[in-house]
């Protein structure tokens, strides 16, 4: 569908990227990872075709249709959501329009009129071209996707010029997945979403039949989707089968293996030239000597892999805080007519990590600006305890920021006590380098001003610290980052967030929020998602009404008339019955057993293989190493995770055979 041919791009005479082949197939579900300005929306817009390599080729198949998502958002018209959703093209637009005009026009006219059968045929034509679209459903489908990106029914006829940023992203996004297009383009899809909106996308897209290519720095939403990872980094860019986290482990591997062939090489070139050195003068030694220079002048360099980006700085740590931190009693609070809490109670204990989840409107946001002081509550108790020092962060919170000052005066002036170098560590951290921390702050964007009141936050942090939405306008090492600080936070941390990895790493308990009330369950969201399902398990087993008692002497005579010669029989041929119904699913645990016994035994052998310095130098052999070792990682987890199904058959099949 869309090929790229050694292609490169400069800026400023200088590269960003060179020599970068690569291809998209119907049916490829492609991950873009690198950090901010390495070049992935460059590549994504040559993939659309509205950039053009300075070298190489771009070829991209005609008539293909194309959902392209920009992270700057491109202004809709001004009318009511649902009609700017269902315009998908410009041709399904002007069916419909014309399918109206004609409708007019028949309503008008006499059946003995000579245009009647033109316009008939004509109408009957657009009929099936409208219906090949799947325009008759759109107006249903159009409802249900706005409903699963967070719009509320009432929403749909609202005008688009009355939602904020991120909920025009949102219209634009479902305009894109209900054109049904041959490929999908999304460049940071997630970045405008909240939890419940992101799954419902990721639901969406895992069922998406046409290609997608994905720029994202949310780890688990690449996990679910993508089996390719292109990395765009200094300049080079690598393609690795399998997502995000066998990509991590790959790249790790590969460095590993590329450090040890380095050492290696270049402990072999001291010997080499210290033997050279030392015989030099030697005319006995002369040839050999001359042998070694060659040697050396051939040999094909090692190089050491680039060193990622790391932050070797010191996070600082809040006052301690009393036992009870936040007390939240009988909260009311309304907005007009509806009420979003009546009688909410909470308390928040120091030291607790909370990541709020549950449905858009719940009152997740209304909450965290309550307990940060910035709205008011119309009715109930809200208290810090002792010695409590909140701190919110919002995306409005960069308003605050002074705005005369440049990035690192502002984000210095937060931390007075550290050293000027450990600022410059964070702000580079957060995507500010070079000049870039001389930049007044009143001509920076709105991500960038974000991600400097998130540095702020960070170098003076209070031991109450609210976070909405804290990794929009991050990249992946800039999440690693904020993780590893809050990682190592001392104080309480209320979180609401879409970055699953995020909640997974910080948090030890989650409170769910849905109709103004609330239940709390501990441990991080994986924690959560399992206790869901177990409850959800639950509410689905619907036990038998009980039947009435039988008479005492009606019971009495009936025991006797069942002989224990008979309910052996009736044990035994349970029994039976149940190793009927498991033998062949304990035949598929055996054969499971000894494939998955071939399969870790073939993975270790390759590790200890790439293990081997001395196996880099025979580059033909590495990459069929490399490139099966993440499909048997694939292969192996599918195994297990089949093996633990047919267990959990046999349990099943052994309660409804006894049970019977």
């Amino acid at each position: 569908m869309i090929f790229l041919s050694n292609v490169a791009k400069f800026f400023h005479g200088k590269p960003l990227f060179r020599e970068v082949s690569l291809s998209i197939h119907r049916g490829d579900r492609t991950g873009i990872v690198g950090p901010n300005g390495a070049g992935k929306s460059t590549i994504l817009g040559m993939m659309e075709g509205t950039l053009l390599p300075d070298e190489g080729e771009v070829s991209i198949e005609k008539r293909i249709r194309m959902g392209i998502l920009h992270q700057e958002l491109i202004k809709g018209n001004d009318g009511p959501i649902l009609q700017e959703v269902m315009n998908v093209s410009d041709e399904v637009k002007q069916i419909r329009d014309r399918l109206r005009e004609l409708e007019r026009q028949m309503s008008r006219l006499s059946e003995d009129s000579s245009n009647a059968d033109a316009l008939i045929e004509e109408h009957g034509k657009l009929q099936h071209a409208f219906e090949s679209f799947g325009g008759y459903t759109l107006e249903a489908r159009a409802h249900k996707v706005l409903a699963g990106l967070g719009f509320d029914p009432a929403d749909v006829n609202r005008r688009w010029s009355e939602f904020s940023g991120g909920w025009r992203m949102r219209v634009a996004l479902a305009k894109i997945l209900l054109s049904e297009p041959d490929i999908l383009l999304l460049d940071e899809p997630t970045n405008h979403l909240d939890l419940e909106s992101l799954l419902w996308v990721e639901e969406y897209l895992s069922n998406f039949k046409g290609a997608l290519v994905l720029v994202s720095h949310d780890r688990a939403f690449l996990n679910r989707l993508v089996t390719r990872i292109v990395e765009v980094d200094r300049g080079k860019v690598s393609v690795y089968t399998g997502n995000y986290d066998q990509y991590e482990r790959t790249r790790a591997m590969q460095e590993d293996v590329i450090v040890a062939a380095y050492k290696n090489q270049q402990e072999k070139i001291k010997r080499i030239q210290k033997f050279i050195d030392q015989n030099r003068v030697k005319a006995r030694t002369a040839s050999r000597v001359q042998s070694r220079v060659k040697m050396l002048e051939k040999l094909e360099t090692v190089e050491p892999p680039a060193q990622a980006r790391t932050l070797k700085f010191t996070f600082p740590q809040p006052p301690p805080s009393g036992r009870r931190v936040l007390e939240i009693s009988d909260l009311v609070k309304r907005y007009g007519e509806k009420t979003v809490y009546d009688g909410f109670s909470i308390n928040i204990e120091r030291g607790d990590r909370i990541g709020l989840v549950g449905p858009n409107g719940a009152g997740k946001s209304t909450l965290m600006k309550i307990a940060a002081g910035v709205i008011s509550h119309d009715d109930g108790i809200v208290k810090y305890g002792h010695n409590v020092k909140p701190g919110y962060f919002a995306q409005h919170q960069s308003e605050a920021l002074t705005s005369e000052r440049t990035v690192l005066e502002e984000a210095y002036s937060a931390s007075p006590g550290i050293t000027e170098q450990e600022v410059r560590n964070l702000l580079g951290a957060f995507l500010f380098s070079g000049d870039d921390v001389y930049k007044k702050v009143k001509v920076l964007s709105g991500g960038e001003k974000s991600r400097l009141a998130l540095t702020r936050i960070l170098l003076s942090p209070p031991n109450l610290l609210l976070m909405d939405e804290p990794t929009n306008h991050l990249d992946i090492s800039s999440c690693e980052i904020l993780e590893q600080g809050l990682s190592k936070f001392d104080g309480t941390l209320i979180l609401i967030t879409h970055d699953r990895r995020l909640m997974n790493a910080i948090c030890t308990g989650i409170l769910e929020i849905e109709k103004g009330s609330a239940e709390y369950f501990i441990g991080n969201y994986e924690d959560y998602q399992y206790k869901k399902k177990l409850m959800a398990a639950e509410e689905d087993f619907i036990p038998e009404s009980p039947k009435p008692a039988p008479d005492p002497i009606q019971q009495e005579d009936s025991d006797q008339k069942e002989s224990r010669k008979d309910k052996r029989r009736r044990d035994a041929q349970a029994r039976i019955a149940l190793f009927r119904k498991q033998a062949p699913i304990k035949q598929e645990i055996q054969r499971i057993e000894k494939t998955l016994e071939k399969k870790e035994t073939r993975k270790r052998e390759i590790e200890t293989l790439l293990a081997d310095p001395t196996i880099y130098e025979k580059k033909e052999k590495i990459r069929p190493l490399l490139e099966e070792d993440p499909a048997l990682s694939k292969e192996i987890k599918g195994l297990e995770a089949r093996w633990e199904e047919l267990h959990q058959q046999l349990e099943e099949i052994e309660k409804e055979t006894l049970a019977g």
